[in-house]
């Protein structure tokens, strides 16, 4: 990539970055206070989201104020970059992982907690390794192994957090 075209992906990224950044911390701000209840406010569940929120803002600010120095007054969207954009093997992946991630965060609650991360993995794991044009007989540790990562991350994260950090999961 040149030093244009990365700073045009800047531009992007940027704006892509602050309005996440901002949704977080709006959505943050919107959980319930503690305060009611004689609680300290350091123990608020939207204190960190906030947090983060803010420095994601404030980052992608930064980026996107300095990709408009280097792109200049040329800073709008094209057909062509968008074309180019959602053409990129990059993005693919990415729009999979979201959907993903989505589809995970969707199924949380309404199937058991470590079913749900089990099969999240798994699929994960196949998503983006498994070759559609080769044969399953030698794609068979792949899947394997795809599955004995996904019993082993599902097992820990459900451990971890029901009998470390006592958290009641669905």
């Amino acid at each position: 990539m040149t030093e244009k075209t990365m700073a045009r992906a800047d531009f992007y990224t940027a704006l892509v970055l602050m309005a996440f950044g901002i949704a977080v911390t709006i959505l943050a701000l919107q959980m319930p206070p503690v305060t009611e209840r004689g609680q300290s406010p350091y123990s608020a569940p939207g204190l960190l989201p906030t947090l983060l929120g803010i420095v994601i803002t404030s980052l992608s600010a930064i980026m996107f104020v300095r990709s408009l120095r280097k792109i200049g007054k040329n800073a709008g969207v094209s057909r062509g970059a968008v074309k180019q954009f959602f053409s990129e093997e990059g993005t693919r992946r990415m729009c999979l992982t979201i959907l993903l991630c989505l589809l995970y965060a969707v199924s949380l609650g309404r199937v058991l907690f470590p079913l749900t991360t089990f099969l999240f993995v798994f699929v994960f794991v196949l998503v983006f390794e498994y070759k559609l044009k080769e044969s399953f007989t030698s794609q068979r540790k792949k899947v394997l192994l795809a599955a004995v990562l996904a019993l082993c991350v599902s097992a820990s994260v459900t451990g971890l957090f029901q009998y470390l950090f006592l958290v009641n999961l669905p």
